[in-house]
């Protein structure tokens, strides 16, 4: 087989024999977390926005391995770390074999520059043994991938290569940045929604009083004239504040 097999090809032979199934494994942060919420506009350059994410992803073990320009004037940050080594056991009494798989991530962070501000697109996809895994789905500002990743289907490392790790650090990070007190450079642009001014409800409704349903014309003109003029200090009230 020419693609790389995760865990059990070769040095774990007997299991995907046992099974004898395996298959491609392509999984990425979009599986687990939609585009829209993977991406944000900081505050200040494309270069305070590197710094802003190198910072985050060495705090979470990923550390920056590549940096590519594009012709639009935006910049693509490649972050790649490990996360955990899985060891599997597998045999009889008489003969037992093992082998142990390092899984790991790799980020991808897309920087344009829209005027005084820099948007920001964040995908992640899991690796094992350092092949970073293809996807059936990612944006088109992400490198092709070079080559398929297989695993045997009993592999019991699978729960780690989900995309569901790679989802959790972006929210993590999207997360962190909103909270951050800073309003700096490579913070969160925060912009308000539209506003909507409902008017304002009377405090006071004659219809509504208890005492309406049995008044007769004269006490209801009086209920309405009580209910006018609570209204209107009311509003005076306001407009003195």
């Amino acid at each position: 087989m020419k693609n790389h097999e995760l865990g059990l090809m070769g040095l774990m032979g007997l299991m995907v024999l046992s099974t004898g199934c395996f298959d491609v494994v392509r999984p990425s942060s979009e599986t687990q977390l939609p585009e829209k919420q993977s991406r944000l506009v900081l505050t200040g350059t494309t270069d305070d926005a590197a710094r802003r994410f190198s910072e985050l992803f060495s705090k979470r073990g990923f550390q920056v391995t590549d940096r590519q320009k594009r012709k639009n004037g935006a910049t693509l940050y490649v972050f790649k770390g490990q996360r955990t080594a899985l060891t599997t056991v597998t045999g009889t009494n008489r003969f037992v074999s093992g082998s142990t798989d390092t899984v790991g991530s790799t980020f991808y962070v897309l920087l344009t520059p829209e005027g005084d501000t820099t948007k920001a697109q964040l995908f992640g996809k899991p690796t094992l043994n350092g092949n970073e895994v293809c996807s059936d789905e990612y944006p088109a500002w992400v490198p092709d991938c070079v080559e398929d990743v297989y695993a045997g289907v009993a592999w019991h490392g699978r729960e780690q290569v989900t995309g569901r790790e790679e989802a959790e650090t972006i929210r993590g990070m999207m997360l962190e940045l909103e909270l951050a007190a800073s309003s700096g450079p490579g913070s969160p642009v925060v912009t308000a929604g539209p506003q909507t001014t409902e008017p304002a409800q009377p405090a006071c409704v004659a219809s509504q009083l208890p005492e309406w349903k049995t008044a007769n014309a004269v006490e209801k003109k009086k209920l309405l004239e009580r209910c006018r003029q609570e209204s209107k200090d009311g509003v005076q009230a306001v407009d003195s504040k």
